[in-house]
């Protein structure tokens, strides 16, 4: 026996050499529970134990004494072993066993599973309801809000709300108590249901038939419970006729209806308010008489809510590189991107040269309420050689007075920015560094033509922050013309400081189609400068949409 004693006691050391500067790993593999996907184990210098889970929040129990919830430190601990349980409310325990020696500190970090439990839906029609031929039951399942797919679910331990609906057959709801591990089967009878019309509700309660695309109509959205057949037909405030079409069969819950604001010849109706109807009835399925259900909903034309896309790219709205006084309507957004080529304006300290950038905007503006509209803007500015300058705007405009609500064809607003441009001063786009308080006004000429002049005052300086005392004088102006689904103007914008020999100037000119019946915008745009005794020229490309 003595021929084996030596060799049993070196591998008896060996072991304990190799588990002793590892005494949580040994645990580890003696708990199973403890390796999951998530779980990390680590034992470093210190004193204690340190509890982590994900999600937070867990209360730690020590050898069944609650000690606090995760993330938890414990540096009082004892040396020796301890069993260490996570509960956590919807989630599954979590139960370990760790050594903790003296000089060192385990840092224990858990990922905690969801408790959950299994639902098997068996949804059928209730006695005396109709063949499945002439109505069929699709049905569609939600948990709290949640839709679901299949019948068979898997669902977090709690109270769960399941409802099913299906289109001809009402809605069924339920509230069941789903424990861990459990296993529930639940039948639902859904019984026909009875024709009704509801949830009536409108896109634009004010349009403009002579806005683009869908701006110049109105959607007219609303429910069915059951299979039915319909008519929509609008009259005027006398109550005559003026529109009217089948909607056919409902084979849907949701149905909408789509009014430009036009009579059967096409012809846009005067402004005033109209009253929309959807009068319908059912499909029975047996030999009882059809249900009538009518629906209605008022809508105004007004011809003074004109939506016009325009140029944002400078953080204001406009032409190119003159904002005009106009705003949208309360509700209404425009959203748009556009890219230049050639020869941008760049920095005075770069020579400008063509083809060394490829400047790109991003832009939206939008209107909270009536004659106010909010815009922010950012420009890029990526050269070929590698780096890339940026600027980034923000403003607000107030309309004071409209040239389509007044009696004369003048408009007029006050409108603020604050940009940051970094050291360019000002981007290709004509987004200028600083603060800026501008006053554009507006002349019409006949149905087409607007003109528009706008003085305005920047404080400007280096690295987006103002310094200069003295603000600069800024003039802009601008010829657009406006047709139903193209706009076309040109705009020039001059900078005047009180140091400087010769004025900035740059102008642009832009084409810019809306065509119906989306609400994309798409722009061609072009232009020079001269800065400095130095000139280029660009061109450009933009797409967007207006709501």
């Amino acid at each position: 026996m003595g021929r084996f004693f030596f060799p049993l006691l070196f591998f008896i050391t060996l072991f304990l050499a190799a588990c002793l500067p590892f005494p949580f790993a040994l645990s580890a593999q003696t708990n199973p529970d403890l390796m999951l996907p998530g779980d990390r184990l680590e034992v470093a210098e210190g004193q204690g134990l340190v509890v982590r889970s994900h999600p937070p929040g867990a209360r730690v129990f020590v050898d069944g004494i609650e000690r606090g919830r995760t993330p938890l430190r414990l540096e009082n601990l004892v040396p020796g072993r301890y069993a260490v349980r996570l509960e956590s409310v919807g989630y599954v325990s979590r139960l370990f066993r760790v050594t903790v020696r003296a000089g060192s500190v385990v840092d224990v970090s858990l990922r905690m599973e969801q408790a959950t439990g299994r639902v098997l839906l068996r949804i059928q029609p209730a006695p005396g309801s109709p063949p499945q031929a002439l109505l069929p039951l699709d049905p569609r399942i939600s948990v709290d809000g949640q839709p679901h797919l299949s019948t068979a679910l898997e669902l977090p331990a709690g109270f769960r709300t399941i409802r099913v609906r299906a289109f001809g057959w009402e809605d069924v709801s339920h509230t069941i108590y789903i424990e861990e591990g459990s296993f529930t089967e639940l039948a639902l009878n859904m019984s026909s249901a009875s024709f009704a019309l509801s949830g009536g509700s409108l896109s634009r309660p004010r349009f403009n038939p002579a806005n683009a695309g869908s701006l110049g109509t109105t959607t007219f959205s609303f429910e069915a419970t059951a299979p039915g057949r319909g008519n929509f037909a609008v009259r005027n405030s006398e109550g005559e006729l003026v529109f009217a079409r089948p909607l056919g069969h409902f084979q849907t819950r949701s149905m909408s209806v789509r009014w430009d604001g036009r009579n059967a010849r096409g012809e846009a109706l005067p402004d005033g308010v109209y009253t929309l109807a959807i009068s319908a009835s059912s499909l029975p399925w047996d030999d009882s008489p059809p249900a009538e259900e009518t629906l209605s909903l008022a809508v105004r034309i007004d011809s003074s809510r004109i939506i016009q896309p325009l140029t944002l790219s400078s953080g204001k709205s406009g032409l190119l590189f003159a904002p005009f006084p106009s705003a949208l309507p309360p509700g209404s957004f425009q959203i748009a991107g556009s890219v230049l080529a050639g020869s941008p304006l760049a920095p005075p300290s770069e020579a400008g040269g063509p083809w060394t950038s490829l400047p790109f905007s991003t832009a939206f503006r939008f209107s909270p309420l009536r004659r106010l509209e909010l815009i922010a803007a950012f420009n890029a500015l990526p050269r070929f050689g590698g780096d890339i300058g940026a600027g980034a705007s923000g403003g607000a405009k107030w309309v004071l007075s409209n040239a389509a609500e007044g009696s004369l064809p003048l408009g007029l607003a006050a409108g603020a920015t604050i940009s940051w441009a970094g050291e360019t001063a000002i981007t290709p786009f004509g987004m200028a560094c600083g603060m800026e308080f501008f006053l554009p006004a507006s002349v019409d000429f006949g149905r087409h033509f607007s003109f528009a002049l706008t003085p305005a005052v920047l404080w400007t300086g280096g690295g987006g922050f103002p310094w200069e005392p003295v603000p600069r004088l800024l003039v802009s102006g601008g010829l657009m013309m406006r047709l139903a689904y193209l706009s076309a103007g040109i705009s020039v914008r001059t900078e005047h400081a009180l140091d400087a020999s010769r004025p900035f100037v740059i102008a642009g000119g832009e084409v810019t189609f809306f065509p119906p019946p989306s609400s994309f915008v798409f722009s061609l745009m072009g232009g020079a400068w001269v800065r400095d005794g130095r000139a280029g020229g660009f061109g450009g490309l933009g797409i967007g949409m207006i709501y």
